[in-house]
């Protein structure tokens, strides 16, 4: 693969040489798949999973730099930092979220985006559509499923954060203020009146900050922007951390 793309399941399926490559290496190692089609369906996910488990990579069936890195007899890049692993549904979900840096309203300052069509709710603030819409088809987990609250949407996930905060309350899921893992949603608090943004962490940084990627968010408004970003954030703007198992 001299040109690097993330593979994983999607419909249709992803295919082409990368595939072949992937799936050619993974037949060498005795991880059998059948014949190398060149296309990135189930059985090459699972296959993918069993040898991530085998290497000690975060199991997700993604076909990551890590994991590549890893089938190419790359060790270093195979070694997890303890205590630094997502959860599965986390680490999905982050993997689509970066997948939309630079992704901005259009038109400009509409509250209109993808996600928004995607959600059936067009127009409206979206940092939590985004997250929900990252978790639901990068992810296959439903935000607030079967939680009666404020913005919840059956099959879609939740667009009102306080409600998104409550869910993970209620079902087990919220790990508070310490230091996050990436894939953990981020619920933030500016000004101590309640969650009121909401994004997926992708990194712990150490001194008390982390990165993040948000959506409707800019370096001028952090919860009101109009793109999907990177941003750097400290411990003490968030209510905490839900972790989705």
């Amino acid at each position: 693969m001299t040109d690097w793309i993330t593979l994983h399941v999607t419909s249709p399926e992803m295919t082409g040489p990368s595939v072949v490559d992937v799936q050619k290496r993974l037949i060498a190692l005795g991880f059998s798949l059948g014949p190398a089609d060149g296309s990135y369906g189930p059985v090459t996910e699972a296959a993918v999973e069993k040898f991530q488990a085998a290497r000690n990579l975060v199991v997700d069936g993604i076909l990551g730099p890590a994991t590549y890195a890893a089938l190419l007899g790359n060790s270093t890049a195979t070694q997890i930092v303890p205590g630094n692993t997502p959860s599965v549904p986390g680490g999905r979900a982050l993997v689509l979220a970066r997948q939309f840096l630079g992704v901005t309203e259009s038109p400009p300052n509409s509250n209109e985006t993808e996600f928004g069509a995607w959600y059936g709710v067009n127009g409206v603030a979206w940092c939590n559509i985004f997250v929900s819409y990252c978790f639901a088809l990068g992810a296959d987990v439903i935000l607030c499923d079967g939680y009666k609250g404020p913005g919840a949407r059956p099959g879609k996930g939740c667009a009102y954060v306080p409600t998104t905060e409550d869910w993970l309350r209620a079902t087990g899921q919220w790990v508070g203020r310490g230091d996050p893992l990436p894939g953990d949603i981020a619920v933030y608090d500016w000004d101590g009146r309640g969650a009121e943004h909401i994004g997926i962490v992708e990194e712990f940084l150490g001194d008390g900050q982390f990165s993040a990627i948000e959506g409707n968010t800019s370096a001028s408004s952090n919860s009101n922007g109009g793109a999907v970003m990177r941003r750097t954030r400290k411990l003490s703007q968030v209510d905490g951390f839900g972790r989705v198992a």
